[in-house]
């Protein structure tokens, strides 16, 4: 075809892009971007995706699910704002770029609802503006996410006081492998019993 490739062989981005309805790149800038985070390493991806919706990442789970059954080496590396300084967010894989998940959804009586992309200063403007604030204070809070916060369990200037991101944590929505969305909370031993 017009792009040089064979039609009996698709490439990666090619096949991801007839899974899901979100962004694909496979361009040499874009994988050389998602190559490094705050650490010292670089990782070349063979692509990035931007999963538009909560449905185009249960397409893509399933998509790697599937082709890792089949003994396709293939893994999804969640990523946001790339803050980690352990290599974190890096793969030889695809990237699954979160940023495009940004909302804070609700600030209620001591709770907040907030999508993984958001960056915490913008979740910490929203909420102190409400009366609450996420006192997991990192070093790199003006430029790190709440999910990359929730995912390595980040703590800062504040955490001798208050305690790491997990204490705050009440819930989690979460695609696992088989493709669909779990809620993650603790239970009581008589919702785990009826469970």
């Amino acid at each position: 075809d017009s792009k040089g490739y064979n039609n009996d062989y698709m490439t990666l981005a090619q096949e991801l892009r007839a899974v899901v309805s979100g962004g694909v790149d496979d361009s040499k800038e874009v994988r050389e971007k998602y190559s490094r985070d705050a650490s010292l390493f670089r990782v070349v991806p063979q692509v990035v995706v931007r999963p538009r919706d909560v449905e185009d990442l249960k397409k893509l789970v399933r998509f790697v699910s599937k082709e890792r059954g089949a003994g396709r080496s293939l893994s999804l590396t969640p990523r946001a704002a790339g803050t980690d300084m352990s290599g974190g967010p890096l793969t030889e894989s695809i990237v699954v770029d979160m940023l495009g998940f940004n909302k804070l959804l609700e600030v209620g009586d001591g709770y907040a609802v907030v999508e993984p992309g958001m960056y915490y200063r913008d979740f910490d403007r929203l909420t102190k503006a409400k009366g609450w604030e996420l006192p997991s204070y990192t070093a790199s809070r003006d430029i790190c996410t709440v999910g990359g916060m929730v995912a390595n369990d980040s703590g800062g200037e504040k955490t001798l006081r208050y305690g790491k991101t997990d204490r705050y944590v009440r819930r989690l929505n979460v695609v696992l492998s088989d493709g669909e969305e779990y809620v993650f909370r603790s239970q009581s031993r008589t919702e785990l019993d009826a469970k």
